[in-house]
C-alpha cells in the first residue's frame, strides 16, 4: 500500500483499532490525521505517530455532528 502525498483522516483514532489504522497508513506514507472526540488522546496519537517520523496531527470531532466535521475537515 503506498500511500505518499495522501491526506488520510482517521476517525475514532485516539486509541484502539482507529490508532492503529492511523498509524499503518502514516507508515505507509500517508499525512495522517487523528481524530477523535477525545482531543488530549488525539493529540497523544498524533505525537506518537510525528515521534515514529511521519506526518500527523490531531483533530477534536464527534462525526455525528456534521457542523464539527465540516469544522475539523476544513482545518486539515
Amino acid at each position: 500500500m503506498q500511500l505518499r502525498d495522501q491526506t488520510a483522516i482517521v476517525t475514532g483514532a485516539a486509541s484502539g483499532l482507529g490508532k492503529e489504522i492511523a498509524r499503518t497508513f502514516a507508515a505507509h506514507g500517508a499525512k495522517t490525521v487523528v481524530a477523535d472526540l477525545d482531543a488530549q488522546g488525539a493529540e497523544t496519537a498524533a505525537a506518537e505517530i510525528r515521534q515514529a517520523g511521519h506526518e500527523a496531527m490531531a483533530v477534536a470531532i464527534d462525526v455525528a455532528d456534521e457542523a464539527q466535521v465540516e469544522s475539523g475537515v476544513a482545518r486539515v
